[in-house]
């Protein structure tokens, strides 16, 4: 897992978000199977992705790691309001999940 992919996470919610959301217009506007089709494969791929991304933080065993980690990609805080909550120098939580990332690929 890369922080590039664990970054993509609040995106990937939004964008499923959407393509939920044009799949039903498509729906009732004048369907078109093939535009449905290219969504319903769009939403599958980002779907597996987030699922991919919350597994991966879910088997973290290091609680504080855990804890960056949902704080960032999951609620999407930034680094200086992780460090703010958990009461560590501003540069410390980036530089935690680097390392940890660095050690566990």
């Amino acid at each position: 897992m890369t922080k590039e992919k664990l970054g993509q996470l609040i995106d990937l919610r939004q964008e499923i978000k959407e393509i939920k959301k044009r799949i039903g217009s498509e729906r009732t506007g004048n369907p078109s199977e093939s535009n449905i089709e290219l969504l319903a494969r769009r939403l599958k791929l980002a779907a597996d992705l987030e699922k991919e991304i919350m597994e991966y933080i879910n088997t973290v065993t290091d609680s504080r790691i855990r804890r960056i980690m949902q704080y960032k990609y999951v609620d999407g805080y930034t680094w200086q309001r992780i460090a703010n909550m958990m009461h560590y120098d501003k540069s410390y939580p980036e530089k935690a999940i680097t390392r940890y990332i660095n050690k566990h690929s």
